[in-house]
């Protein structure tokens, strides 16, 4: 009797690795090609004044809100199939023990958002963004305070369909490292697993979800994970008149898509990583470069035999060019498609929107879109 209840026992455990498995594949499949909504991560926007007193608590009102309900729309009419939604749940929450939601009223605005987007048939991923916000806080991005709001967030949204909605456990951790953010993912993990059993995570690596960071990372053992990383290559293409990315980028102007001609070094770049990355875009501004790191992800998705998600790419469209955006975008799009690579545009309607002046999908982007085609 022992032997059989046994035998039984280790059937078990192997239908539920191999459903498991096939059950995240889908999953991730079903995916396809989507884009964040941003303002919930925007902490930035809280009152000047009291953004310590507050911990940026206090920078969401239901009137941006409902907004996105029209902008759902849109995203559903551009053929998108999902809609990442970045949220600063971390800003709503005390920062030191015992933990307790000091801004509880604002979550069902994310709930609305959520909804909105489950009745456009869109999938959702719920994503925790900007723990540590801009480093000023102390203690805002520890494992214990994230295993407090995994266990709060888990526990709402946990009776939502796990084949509609993902749970994203950390956006871009940087400036830790990889073993201390592995020891973190897995307590995260651990702390999910035992509220939302069902549902798909969704894990990145250090270094800012980076490509080169993922390669390096051994998969977890839970078998419903989907592994993330962000693509912003060329970056000084992506983030040129940006003033949060690095030293240079700011006053950086002119760079197109792919690399033609040279480019004048602005002075603030002189000597950083920035300088170096104009020399070396003759190289790295093509799109060979693209597609060649692109399948070296998914060489790494096939070598370990798990899924993989490109969370964020983009272009900032302060100073670049329309028609370089548009090259930019196509190719990976293209390239994400016959990669069977699933993935979301940062971001619908703010700095690296697709949008024009008057919030209207513009048409090489439309058609940029259009190059995400699966086998």
């Amino acid at each position: 009797m022992k032997n059989k209840i046994l035998l039984l026992a280790i059937c078990t455990l192997l239908s539920n690795h191999i459903l498991g498995q096939s059950i995240v594949q889908k999953r991730a499949k079903s995916l396809g090609i989507g884009t964040n909504l941003s303002y919930f991560d925007n902490y930035w926007n809280a009152n000047k004044t009291t953004k310590i007193e507050k911990h940026f608590g206090d920078f969401a009102n239901w009137t941006e809100t409902n907004k996105r309900k029209a902008r759902l729309t849109e995203i559903a009419n551009a053929g998108m199939t999902h809609v990442r939604v970045p949220v600063c749940f971390g800003a709503w929450a005390s920062i030191k023990e015992p933990y307790r939601w000091d801004f509880a009223e604002n979550i069902p605005m994310v709930d609305s958002v959520i909804a909105w987007a489950l009745q456009r048939n869109l999938k959702v991923l719920i994503d925790l963004h900007h723990t540590e916000f801009d480093g000023s806080i102390p203690n805002a991005a520890t494992t214990k305070r994230l295993v407090w709001l995994w266990s709060e967030i888990a526990n709402r949204y946990k009776n939502l369909d796990p084949e509609k909605v993902f749970f994203e456990l950390r956006n871009e951790p940087h400036d830790i490292p990889a073993e201390t953010w592995r020891l973190q993912a897995q307590e995260l993990i651990n702390t999910v697993r035992k509220i939302a059993p069902n549902h798909t995570l969704v894990v990145g690596a250090e270094d800012w979800n980076g490509l080169d960071a993922l390669v390096k990372m051994k998969p977890f053992d839970d078998k419903n994970i989907i592994y993330t990383f962000h693509f912003y290559d060329p970056f000084i293409f992506t983030h040129q008149g940006a003033t949060w990315a690095g030293d240079g980028l700011s006053d950086l102007r002119g760079i197109t898509f792919p690399a033609t001609g040279t480019v004048t070094i602005p002075e603030k770049a002189v000597g950083k990583w920035v300088e170096k990355s104009i020399k070396n875009y003759v190289n790295d501004g093509t799109s060979e470069a693209l597609i060649n790191r692109l399948k070296k992800i998914k060489q790494w998705s096939v070598d370990n035999k798990v899924p993989i998600f490109c969370g964020e790419f983009g272009s900032y469209n302060k100073v670049s060019d329309k028609d370089s955006r548009c090259r930019h975008a196509q190719i990976i799009f293209r390239t994400l498609g016959s990669l069977e690579i699933p993935a979301s545009w940062w971001e619908w309607d703010g700095g690296f929107k697709m949008l024009d002046n008057s919030n209207t999908l513009i048409p090489c982007m439309k058609e940029a879109i259009a190059e995400y085609k699966t086998k």
